[in-house]
């Protein structure tokens, strides 16, 4: 059989998520994987079937579709098996004529990958265990509340390493919110906050939404603000982007679908 990959991504207007995703797949492509394509779900292109038939086109008959994804949901498990024609993540397909075998593997999810990162973003940020720390998550309308539950739990693991103030918000759909968040941190008596966007990548939400409701000036990364009539500083940090533990974890989700 012939292998090929497909990153999925969701797609922007205005962000870096193209820039990031074609990061990865070069990434992938150094790393001995052929037949790598990159698909979206809406707004950019190729759309996500499109990448599946320009693998088809190149004899490929076994994909694997990777979800460039912070957690499960209705995205990659309804929707984007449904803009495929399956009814769950494991099928055989009939693309222009040929037979292939596509399989949807999971997002990043409950990783440690994700908490390794946070570890890290707080440091660059030079942060220590007296920070308050803010893991800001998209929220979710998805009857598992996944997206809830990952930003939930990556926060627990910080605080089980010791950052003490860590609360987990969300932009929207799901409580608490980041007004709450903030006002629970002040009256923590935290001297400095870090706020972590637990994203994939920039756009609208972190450069416009969210920066409005910390506070901060748009597409910046932080500044002064003032809570409950008290000044302090705050940190905005960039998304998780490309970075290279989720390379490791698309080489290793790619290993495990696929016969080498």
């Amino acid at each position: 059989m012939t292998n090929g990959i497909i990153i999925a991504g969701y797609g922007t207007r205005k962000g870096n998520l193209e820039e990031i995703l074609q990061k990865q797949a070069s990434r992938l492509a150094a790393r001995g994987w052929d037949n790598v394509e990159i698909g979206y779900f809406r707004v950019s292109n190729p759309s996500i079937p499109e990448a599946l038939e320009r693998l088809v086109d190149a004899g490929v008959d076994n994909v694997v579709v990777l979800p460039y994804y912070i957690a499960e949901g209705s995205l990659t498990k309804e929707l984007i098996p449904q803009k495929l024609g399956m009814d769950s993540d494991m099928a055989d397909l009939t693309v222009k004529g040929k037979h292939v075998s596509v399989c949807i593997a999971p997002a990043f999810g409950m990783d440690r990958i994700l908490t390794n990162i946070l570890c890290d973003k707080i440091a660059d940020a030079n942060g220590d265990k007296d920070c308050g720390v803010m893991i800001i998550g998209h929220g979710t309308r998805y009857p598992s509340l996944a997206n809830m539950r990952t930003i939930k739990m990556n926060a627990d693991r910080l605080r089980s390493l010791g950052f003490k103030h860590t609360r987990y918000t969300f932009n929207e759909f799901c409580e608490p919110t980041i007004k709450d968040t903030l006002d629970a941190l002040e009256k923590e008596g935290v001297k400095r906050i870090i706020a972590i966007p637990l994203f994939i990548a920039m756009g609208l939400h972190l450069g416009d939404e969210i920066p409005e409701q910390l506070g901060i000036p748009p597409y910046s990364d932080g500044g002064e603000i003032t809570i409950n009539g008290r000044k302090m500083e705050l940190y905005y940090a960039r998304p998780v982007e490309a970075d290279g533990r989720l390379t490791d974890y698309l080489d290793r989700k790619a290993g495990e679908y696929l016969s080498e």
